[in-house]
């Protein structure tokens, strides 16, 4: 029989029943309430600029000067971040095991047991079902997307994302159904040019992340693309469907502006955007050769935000875009 209690991580009442059994108390671990910087990584804070793409059908539209309209778009970004970050929780759970066994993922709130499995779920559920209420109550079209959205990421997050190239399209799908959702809140057409630019570009973003990584694990141990389901030697396939998903985006959208928006009249000068589609190659180029060399630490978009060079090109494709206005 045990001649003493250690208590780890136990409620009061349980203390106390220990307490009660004579025993003396070896030790006792308490757990320590997560602090609000390790709330907001579990939710992926850091990714929620990604998000924004909900924006870009306001901005297109040259919608942003009307009140109702930008209300809108605001409310149904708050309705996709409770959603987006409600489904990190649900992916961190079912990826508990693999987390647990990775040298730093091991870290996170849930797979290190700091935070309770019971009260991530219950707090996703939470957030999904006011989420997709309140989508209900904006629009119809934006609840629809939410809810393709919401299940997309779901099988994504429980098989799609061990599926080699699959994997890199449902990102890109993922991505162009932001841009579905702020459409659907303008109550506009919907632009089969964008959307199928959007497929084509984030698809190649997502193979460039992937890329990355094979070309990181070449020579090295498998076991961080066994997960993901890519082996080293297919370094050239990633590359040449990245590659060409990129050129294809680019081509849609100058066949965009050549065809279709120089004769709109929407612009005051709209030959001046031909310099986006040339800036955006610059910056693809530049994504991809960082790629290869296996030195893109993370994904494109959230690289782009840190990056200078990024930046800079991105305040260039605004100034065009305010010029050609």
């Amino acid at each position: 029989m045990a001649g003493g209690v250690v208590l780890a991580g136990a409620s009061r009442q349980v203390a106390e029943e220990a307490r009660a059994l004579g025993k003396p108390v070896e030790a006792e671990f308490t757990d320590v309430p997560l602090s609000l910087r390790e709330w907001a990584k579990a939710v992926r804070v850091h990714h929620w600029s990604k998000n924004g793409l909900i924006l870009v059908p306001l901005v297109l539209a040259h919608a942003f000067t009307d009140p109702l309209a930008v209300a809108a778009a605001i409310a149904g970004l708050i309705c996709l971040l409770m959603v987006t970050s409600s489904t990190y929780l649900i992916n961190d759970v079912s990826d508990l095991q693999a987390d647990r066994r990775h040298w730093s993922k091991r870290r996170r709130a849930i797979a290190s047991g700091r935070l309770p499995i019971r009260l991530a779920l219950g707090g996703a559920a939470a957030a999904i079902t006011l989420a997709l209420a309140g989508a209900a109550l904006l629009a119809p079209g934006f609840a629809l997307a939410l809810v393709v959205y919401l299940l997309l990421t779901l099988a994504y997050s429980f098989g799609l994302k061990r599926i080699p190239l699959l994997d890199t399209l449902v990102i890109g799908i993922l991505f162009t159904t932001r841009l579905v959702m702020g459409m659907a809140l303008l109550a506009h057409p919907y632009s089969a040019w964008l959307l199928t630019f959007s497929v084509f570009f984030f698809t190649s973003l997502a193979i460039a992340k992937r890329h990355t990584e094979i070309v990181r694990a070449a020579g090295a141990s498998e076991h961080a693309l066994a997960s993901r389901g890519y082996r080293p030697e297919d370094a050239p396939l990633t590359l040449g469907f990245g590659t060409a998903a990129s050129v294809a985006s680019l081509l849609i959208m100058v066949l965009f502006l050549v065809e279709e928006l120089f004769h709109r009249g929407t612009y005051a000068h709209p030959r001046l955007l031909l310099a986006v589609p040339l800036l955006l190659a610059i910056w693809v180029g530049r994504i991809w050769l960082l790629a290869h060399r296996g030195e893109m630490r993370d994904d494109p978009v959230s690289f782009a935000l840190r990056d200078r060079v990024s930046i800079g090109l991105g305040f260039a494709v605004a100034f065009v875009f305010v010029l050609a206005l």
